[in-house]
Order: C-alpha cells, then structure tokens, then sequence
C-alpha cells in the first residue's frame, strides 16, 4: 500500500454476529400490525390478568348422561306358575283316601299345565302373623320340570269346623263348658230323650241341640212306625220348651234313602256320622251331610290322633269350607268319646288356625 493513502477499516467479526441476530429476532417475532394490521396493543401483566374459576367453565358446558335400562327379562312357564302358587292365585282341592290326604292345585300357563302338591305334614303355623307356611312342589306335567317354594296363607274367610257330640252324655258335656269357653268354641249336642234342663243351658252359653232319637235304635231295622216314632213323638214337647232341634243325627249312622225324605219334613238338616273325610263349600251344607268320627277308639294312641287332627284342620285352613267332625262322651276311658286332652288339643289347633267353630243351626238357610 502507497504510504500516505487512506486506510479503509474492515467491519469486525463481532459486529457482524451482533447484526445477524438482531435480524433473527426481529425475524422470529414481528410487530402485531405487521401481522394482522391491528394497532399493536401492550399486554397486560399476569398481576392484571382476570382469573377464571374452572368450576364455572365446567357449569357453562355440562356432561349430559343417559342411563339406558336394561331390557326385561321374560319369565319362564315353571316361574309364572311358581309366582301364581306362591301369591294365592289357585283353587286349592283335597284327594283323600280314609285319612291320606293330599293338597292340590292345577295351574294353566300358555298351553303348559303345572300341579302343585302342598306338603301338609310339613306346615307350621305364625301365630304372630296367623298364617300357615305350608312348602310345596310343582311339576311342570309335560317336561317334569319340578321346582319348591312356600306358600303363606291367611286361611279362606269360611274355613272351620262343625264338631258335634251325641247320645246322652250330659253331665260330661257340661263339665266341659268352661273349655269350651277357653277357645270360644261353639258346638252342637245331639240329645236323646225327652226335653232336659241341660239343653236350655247349652243353648244359654251359644251352644246348638240337635236330635238323636229317643232310644238310639238301629233304624234300619224297625218298622215305619217305630220309626216315626222315635224320630218324632218328642219333638213337638222340645220345641214348646223352647229348644228349636232344626237337626238330627241317625243313631250309628245308619239309614234308608226314604227316611231323609221323612224327616226332612221334620228338620231343616240331617247328619250322617262314618270314617270318611269331607269338606263342605259353606254355601252348600244343605240337606244332608257326613260326618267324620273322632273317637278314642279309632286311633291307636295320641300321636295317631294328633297327627290326623292337624292334617285335616290345615287342610281345610288351605282349601277353605267347613269339616264337620263328631265324638260322643268326654272321657279318658270312653271307646265312643273324646279324651279330655285330645279335646283341647283339637279345640286350640282350630282356634290357633283361626278356622270358625260352626254349629247345624249356622246352615239352616
């Protein structure tokens, strides 16, 4: 280089790394008017920023749930006919055979038919809640599907018993008065004879008298006249005593078809007495009805009785109706009679069942 000549200085390296960032950055964040030509606001200081509650911002924009319910499920037969047995909803009937009796009822579903058999040996009574818990099955007939359950029972409104003694047994019938009592038992005497104080006395405590003959003969076998006589002569001297005798007994349950054509002139209802069990719809004791011997003689000891009582009073507890039953004295020695015990025992099972204590004249109408 001449000497004296101007000396021209090169830009320094640091000036020019100073100079391409300035670039970079004005590159990376321009004023806002040159990006969306608004006037360039300042922004505000995170101090003067308004805070906005997330629960309010949850509020503005809810989550709407829909529940979807699930689609009923459709029962089967067998459970359409369980839940029909269980909630009451048949007509219960008896089959027996001298004292085996079976509970019963048919159900219909669609074109299915189900029986029902009710374990009666197996029933126990709420006295808390009076009813009867009776188990039972059912059979699907077609398929012999079978299924349990319990049916609860309160009992039909007509069901009860119809207990009446015979012969002559006054004073032992009499003795038993306050027993009676204990239960609220109604019963009907069916006395022989002639008119007797004990009848007025009966009648007194809301007891019914019905007729048994003057000498208890075997019917059957005397003539039409003796006939008449022993089934009439004294009836007119009873009701001028003022004992009614709307019913008669036959003297061992023997007669004739043509002598309750007879007497039917003579009495509103006539009873039969024999070893077989019946139940009567209580709109239908009409006429004629049969009556099941409970006497000592016939049951080989207290189990064998017991056992039978409650068979046939729960029986009639699940179909309803009205059993009547008959005895004659009251006596622990009596082949023909009741033993005391057995006699209460008879008169608290009913009344624990609830069943009604019926006598003749309830059935005269």
């Amino acid at each position: 280089m001449p000497r004296g000549a101007a000396v021209k200085k090169r830009p320094s390296v640091l000036w020019f790394v100073c100079a391409v960032w300035v670039i970079c950055a004005a590159c990376a964040h321009p004023p806002r008017a040159a990006v969306d030509g608004s006037p360039e606001i300042d922004e505000p200081s995170l101090e003067e920023q308004p805070l906005v509650s997330p629960l309010r911002v949850a509020a503005a924009a809810p989550k709407v749930l829909t529940e979807e319910k699930p689609a009923p499920v459709e029962k089967t037969p067998m459970e359409q006919a369980l839940e029909t047995v269980q909630q009451g909803a048949t007509k219960r009937y008896f089959v027996a055979e001298k004292d085996n009796i079976a509970v019963k009822a048919d159900v219909d579903v669609g074109n299915r038919r189900f029986t029902a058999i009710y374990d009666v040996d197996r029933a126990e009574v709420d006295l808390r809640r009076s009813i009867l818990r009776t188990p039972f099955s059912i059979e699907d007939e077609e398929t012999h599907e079978t299924w349990t359950g319990v049916f609860e029972y309160e009992g039909a409104p007509d069901a009860g018993i119809l207990l009446a003694f015979d012969d002559d047994y006054h004073e032992n019938w009499e003795r038993n008065f306050g027993l009676f009592d204990k239960f609220d038992a109604k019963v009907t005497f069916f006395v022989q004879g002639k008119p007797l104080v004990f009848c007025k006395a009966a009648l007194e405590r809301g007891h019914d008298v019905g007729y048994h003959t003057i000498n208890h003969l075997n019917l059957p076998r005397v003539s039409r006249t003796k006939f008449l006589e022993e089934c009439t002569a004294e009836v007119d001297a009873f009701r001028g005593a003022g004992i009614p005798l709307n019913s008669f007994a036959y003297p061992f349950g023997l007669y004739e078809p043509w002598m309750s054509d007879v007497l039917l002139g003579h009495f509103k209802i006539l009873r039969g007495y024999g070893v077989t069990f019946h139940i009567y719809d209580a709109s239908a004791v009409r006429g004629f009805v049969a009556s099941k011997a409970i006497d000592n003689t016939l049951y080989k000891n207290d189990g064998e009785f017991k056992a039978l009582i409650l068979l046939m009073l729960r029986t009639v507890k699940l179909t309803g109706g009205v059993l009547p039953l008959t005895t004659h004295d009251v006596s622990v020695h009596a082949d023909w009679g009741i033993k005391p015990d057995r006699l209460e025992f008879l008169l608290k099972t009913a009344a624990d069942l609830k069943l009604k204590f019926y006598v003749y004249r309830d059935f005269l109408e």
